[in-house]
């Protein structure tokens, strides 16, 4: 008989190893953001394979050579200087992580101005913002703010930063100075009921958009969602572990019960609001906004049966809306990532399930109910193949449009799509593939069957190709996995 020694290494089953790390996901590079001319690179990483704390990242390329790698934020270092050593979350942000899907601590999210000089970003409910250019002098400092503080975000200049707290969405400078509500709760409703700046149930949990504001280019003013949930039925949920703690009362849209109401308004800095107007009875949903250099804002929405879309644009010197585009379906309609969206020169970047040969048309319904491909359509005019299924777009600018497709349904790989009609294959390996981009450079983040872990890679030309670091722990079970094609519709299967 053998005994273990006192001191060796702990021997972790799988499953047990898998839920330590969160099958195997943390301190791997995730969270990506690229400043304009591609010379930096932020993201969120924990400090190894079983730590839960993210960190805020900064990778700066040089001009030649292999680039430096830096920590932004720490966030133990951060709550360390006060009194509070352990991170400490509202009600509402554990929420907010829960829809999510956010099983981490630490920097779960973060936001930066259009030059990708200033970050902002909640942690234990207080504001925060860190700059990131290299060798900053200030680095990162906490803004007293009333809290707790949800969704923090630069406007585009960096010059304020905008962020929700107790129900009403508040301004502040990024030295600290002017906080102050630009709206709040109505007089009479609370907080309870009514929102502003927030993402309600049904639009984070099951579309996707996590987030309730938007900038204005200039950082002017914002458009932001106000949202009354009163007339969302009420649910008691007990604890069982705790049978003596009072149930708790939450707010949830059950199938067929009403819905929040949610609505629009254009808030400046100067406290002027105009509410945004569109035909809410017959499209309640409010998928998304758009709001770029580029045109005026495009706002997204839907009807409650998701058979019918329209893309709205939005004059935001009035709140008025006119109708651009409108698509219906039979059955249903997929939200996709990334559109609609302006060009830079003025067109129109949308998606639509097409037939072969049949072109969408921008100014009248298009009935997308016998497509059999999800196309990028520009202007109305397709401009990608049938031969690729569209799955989101990830990035606009001046060298084109950057997007996710597929041509094998176990794969997904980056495309870009310029200006001048031509197409591009970025990634050829099989696996699943994403990324970002920006001027030259681009960012790849991939999953194969011949690695262990998420690899990301940086490159440009005339640069040489860099990795991005990451802890992931390596598994203890390799599994031997072989692909096949089930039925006669050739469902793939992985054995």
């Amino acid at each position: 008989m053998t005994s273990t020694p006192a001191n060796a290494p702990e021997q972790l089953s799988f499953p047990r190893h898998s839920a330590r790390t969160q099958r195997f996901t943390l301190g791997a590079p995730r969270a990506f953001t690229l400043s304009p001319d591609g010379s930096r690179v932020a993201f969120l990483r924990s400090r190894s394979g079983t730590d839960r704390v993210n960190c805020l990242w900064a990778y700066d390329l040089g001009p030649a050579g292999q680039g430096s790698e830096r920590l932004v934020a720490d966030p133990r270092a951060l709550l360390a200087r006060g009194e509070a050593g352990e991170e400490e979350l509202s009600p509402a942000e554990r929420a907010r992580r829960e829809r999510a899907r956010e099983g981490a601590g630490g920097i779960v999210g973060y936001a930066t101005d259009r030059e990708h000089r200033v970050a902002a970003f909640a942690l234990s409910s207080r504001l925060w913002v860190a700059d990131l250019t290299p060798g900053a002098a200030e680095g990162v400092r906490e803004i007293a703010v009333p809290g707790p503080v949800l969704d923090p975000r630069p406007d585009p200049t960096g010059r304020h930063v905008a962020y929700v707290a107790g129900g009403a969405l508040r301004v502040v400078a990024t030295d600290g100075g002017g906080d102050r509500s630009l709206a709040g709760p109505d007089p009479g409703l609370g907080p309870a009921n009514v929102t502003w700046g927030l993402a309600e149930f049904i639009a984070a949990e099951e579309m996707q958009r996590t987030r309730g504001f938007w900038w204005a280019p200039d950082g002017e003013s914002l458009l932001a969602a106000r949202v009354d949930d009163s007339p969302v039925q009420r649910w008691h949920i007990a604890d069982p572990a705790n049978p003596a703690t009072p149930a708790t009362v939450v707010g949830y849209p059950a199938a067929g019960t009403p819905n929040a109401d949610v609505t629009l308004a254009l808030l400046g800095l100067d406290g002027s609001r105009r509410d945004v107007g569109w035909d809410t009875a017959a499209f309640p949903y409010l998928v998304t906004v758009s709001w770029s250099t580029y045109g005026d804002p495009l706002v997204l929405v839907q009807s409650r049966d998701q058979r019918r879309m329209q893309v709205l644009v939005l004059d935001p010197t009035t709140g008025a809306t006119r109708v651009l585009h409108e698509e219906q379906d039979h059955q249903w309609l997929e939200i996709v990532p990334g559109v609609p969206a302006w060009l830079p020169d003025g067109r129109l970047l949308w998606s639509a399930d097409t037939d072969t040969d049949a072109d969408a048309d921008a100014d009248a319904d298009t009935d997308t109910d016998s497509g059999d491909a999800r196309r990028l359509v520009v202007d109305g005019d397709p401009v990608t193949p049938t031969s690729l299924q569209v799955r989101g777009v990830l990035d606009v600018d001046e060298a084109g449009v950057l997007f996710t497709a597929s041509t094998e349904p176990t794969e997904t790989h980056l495309h870009r799509w310029r200006l001048d009609g031509t197409l591009q294959q970025l990634t050829d390996a099989p696996g699943v593939h994403t990324g970002r981009a920006a001027g030259d450079v681009l960012l790849v983040a991939s999953t194969t069957m011949e690695q262990h872990g998420q690899v990301v890679v940086v490159s440009a030309p005339a640069r040489p190709v860099t990795r991005l670091t990451s802890y992931v722990d390596t598994p203890s079970v390799e599994p031997r996995v072989t692909f096949v094609r089930a039925g006669g519709r050739e469902l793939r299967t992985a054995l």
